[in-house]
C-alpha cells in the first residue's frame, strides 16, 4: 500500500498538482500525531465522538441539555429499557459528557457543557 501511495503522489507531482516540498510539509506535520501526547489526546478525542455518535446518546444529550433528568424520565420519554439507558449513559458518563447525581435510590443526570454539545446543538437545529 505504501508503494501505491507513493506512486498516486509522484502522479501528481508529475501532473503539477503538488509539490514535493508540499508532500515534504505534510509529512513533517504529521509526525507530531506519533508523540504519546498527541496520541492520548487523539484517543480522547476517538471516544468523545464515539459516545457522542450513536442516535439514542444524541437524544439523551440533547434532554438533558434542557434540565437534569432522572433516568426513570429519560426512559419515558425515550422508550428505553432501564438496563438500556443505563448502558447509554454509562458511555456518555465515561466520555465526561454527562455528570451523574445520586438522590436516595435514584440516578439523576445532568449535560456537562462541553464544545461537543454546542456541535450537536448546532447539527441538528
Amino acid at each position: 500500500m505504501k508503494d501505491q501511495t507513493t506512486k498516486s503522489v509522484q502522479r501528481l507531482i508529475e501532473l503539477g498538482m503538488c509539490q514535493p516540498s508540499d508532500v515534504e510539509r505534510a509529512k513533517q506535520a504529521a509526525k507530531k500525531f506519533s508523540t504519546l501526547d498527541f496520541a492520548v489526546r487523539i484517543r480522547k478525542a476517538e471516544k468523545l465522538l464515539g459516545a457522542a455518535g450513536d442516535s439514542t446518546r444524541i437524544k439523551i444529550l440533547l434532554l438533558l441539555s434542557e434540565r437534569e433528568m432522572c433516568v426513570c424520565e429519560l426512559e419515558s420519554a425515550l422508550s428505553l429499557t432501564q438496563p438500556t439507558a443505563s448502558h447509554h449513559l454509562g458511555i456518555l458518563e465515561q466520555a465526561d459528557l454527562v455528570e451523574r447525581n445520586k438522590k436516595e435510590r435514584w440516578a439523576f443526570y445532568r449535560v456537562r457543557d462541553t464544545p461537543t454539545l454546542s456541535l450537536l446543538k448546532g447539527l441538528v437545529s
